[in-house]
């Protein structure tokens, strides 16, 4: 079963990775910048300095590790400080990792399921939404990926003197690069170290090149981004709350794969195959084993952490989770002998991944702001002159957002600050994101008594309200 040639193989790859790039492609703008896509392109603004973006950061006390942001600036750099310019970082990230999802797949399993790992990673609604947005974790799922290609490639008995000297070197640089990335990617590593103790003791693999790597990287990693990493295990609150008992029975599958029903699919599948094939997995010298202690620690360490200190689970912080989940998926579906069970397991999770992915695509709602729709709408107006309600700071992230977008420029709006309106302005919209607003888009006390309100237009997350200012 599934037996093609080289030619048709690669035929095959080709055609479902430019599946892959297509659904990346569609709709790529669809929606706006929300409030943390709207802090990283403020951050990676390329007409200011590096120390500037630098500064920015502290000013805004940004938790995002900065590896992202400085990508992001240089190619706005070379391309232009355009919104739907920067969509194209993410974008890059989430298309290469196709590919390269296959590539570490084909090395766990040495058989066509690399196949069906390209067509799942290509089809996920997961990475093609965060291949659409501004921020880190495409990036981080496509480092983690390159870091478990080279990460099997060490603990290879097969490489050669000088092979592995340049294997050593890619491994620490991919290493440091993919930690760089997100610090829950220090998940991978423990868990790589995990794997190297356990086959030592079970196996009597030595896999010195991996522990001769782990000083490397550590002290690396460490001089690059001591102050970051020293700032992140400072705090003592957190924007996420604890796990509920749903959490439990569904571990982020429902979002991972769209809807409750594709989690269910995906995850009793996922269980199913391993027990099934458990003695396998657990007791021979294979390489599924590494990919299992990912998908434990990924979901064990946070929760832990959370008990001793305080929250630090949620799903898009483990996006590298899904390597180990789509990748023991495939491969273990081919180790099934029965035709019958191999089939139908693959009916199971390919027809619906499809169908679900054609109602969330054909069917996408907007769920960010809609700022260009809004200045479509205020363009049709006479007043074009602007105000925004938001918080000190603020106020200036959002700013750079909207004076960057082109349905702002060349059609004559003008932006002023909303405590300090001169007395020939006698009308201006107020545009309030509501979110930053805690919903309350109310203007100060103060204001009311001498600003007549006279119109309103509601995007989603928007509103923007015409006032008559009488002096």
């Amino acid at each position: 079963m599934f037996i093609l040639d080289r030619r048709n193989i690669l035929l095959v790859s080709i055609f479902l990775i430019l599946i892959g790039i297509f659904l990346r492609l569609y709709q790529l703008n669809f929606e706006n910048y929300w409030f943390d896509e709207l802090i990283d392109f403020w951050v990676a603004d390329p007409n200011i300095s590096f120390n500037a973006t630098f500064l920015r950061r502290e000013l805004i006390d940004d938790q995002t590790p900065y590896l992202f942001q400085l990508l992001l600036k240089i190619y706005l750099k070379i391309f232009g400080y355009d919104p739907e310019i920067g969509r194209h970082v993410p974008l890059i990230f989430g298309v290469l990792s196709v590919p390269l999802v296959g590539i570490l797949s084909y090395q766990v399993a040495k058989n066509n399921s690399f196949l069906l790992t390209i067509l799942l990673v290509s089809i996920n609604i997961y990475l093609i939404k965060y291949s659409q947005e501004t921020r880190t974790y495409t990036l981080v799922f496509l480092l983690s990926t390159i870091n478990l290609i080279f990460y099997y490639k060490i603990i290879s008995s097969d490489l050669i003197s000088f092979n592995r000297i340049y294997i050593f070197f890619l491994f620490v640089i991919f290493s440091v690069l993919s930690l760089s990335s997100h610090p829950f990617v220090f998940i991978i590593f423990f868990s790589q170290i995990a794997y190297s103790v356990y086959s030592f003791f079970v196996f009597r693999n030595k896999n010195f090149l991996f522990l001769l790597s782990i000083p490397f990287i550590l002290i690396i990693y460490l001089i690059i981004n001591y102050n970051y990493l020293i700032s992140q295990l400072a705090y003592n609150e957190y924007f996420l709350a604890h796990e509920n008992w749903k959490f439990y029975y569904n571990y982020y599958f429902s979002r991972f794969f769209g809807s409750k029903i594709m989690g269910l699919i995906y995850l009793s599948i996922l269980i199913f195959l391993i027990i099934r094939f458990r003695k396998k997995i657990l007791f021979t010298s294979n390489n599924y084993l590494p990919l299992i202690f990912i998908l434990f620690f990924s979901y064990i360490f946070p929760l832990v952490y959370g008990v001793i200190k305080l929250p630090i689970l949620t799903d898009r912080y483990i996006i590298f989770v899904l390597i180990p989940i789509l990748i023991l998926i495939s491969a273990l579906i081919f180790e099934i002998d029965s035709r019958n069970l191999k089939i139908f397991l693959l009916i199971s999770i390919i027809i619906p991944t499809i169908i679900n992915n054609y109602i969330e695509i054909q069917f996408r709602k907007n769920t960010k702001p809609e700022f260009t729709k809004l200045l479509n709408i205020l363009e049709k107006h006479e007043i074009k002159n602007i105000t925004l309600l938001a918080p000190n700071l603020i106020d200036e992230i959002i700013e750079n957002y909207i004076l960057s977008v082109k349905e702002f420029k060349n059609k004559n709006f003008k932006i002023l600050n909303i405590d300090n309106i001169s007395s020939d302005i006698k009308m201006l919209w107020v545009i309030c994101y509501e979110p930053v607003m805690n919903f309350n888009c109310n203007i100060s006390s103060d204001k009311q008594k001498s600003w007549a309100l006279k119109n309103i237009k509601k995007m989603y997350l928007l509103n923007a309200k015409l006032y008559e200012i009488k002096n």
